[in-house]
């Protein structure tokens, strides 16, 4: 079971949270994670030993990190803004009539 809801037999209203997908926000998404997807190879750190971060941390190393944390931010933008909510109430009321 994916939610555990109360039982009842009245029908769920539709969700509150639904808020529509413009293509224009699904493009930009989409730009966000290829960029991100690029900035992951970095290519020009990988014969670079030096500036240390903090006197220790590579410079490869802390790139990695910084783009580690880019990554989460994008994909709580994605979540936010991207969730498909029609496909889980779907799944919801499915599950709701199969019990």
């Amino acid at each position: 079971m994916l939610v555990q809801e109360p039982a009842s037999s009245e029908p769920r209203p539709p969700s509150s949270r639904r808020r529509p997908r413009s293509g224009a926000v699904l493009v930009l998404l989409t730009l966000a994670a290829v960029t991100v997807l690029v900035l992951r190879h970095d290519y020009w750190f990988w014969d670079t030993p030096y500036p240390l971060l903090f006197g220790f941390l590579p410079v490869g190393l802390w790139w990695q990190g910084l783009v580690s944390i880019l990554a989460a931010v994008l994909m709580a933008l994605v979540v936010r803004f991207a969730w498909p909510q029609e496909l889980e109430d779907e799944a919801l009321d499915a599950e709701e009539h199969r019990s």
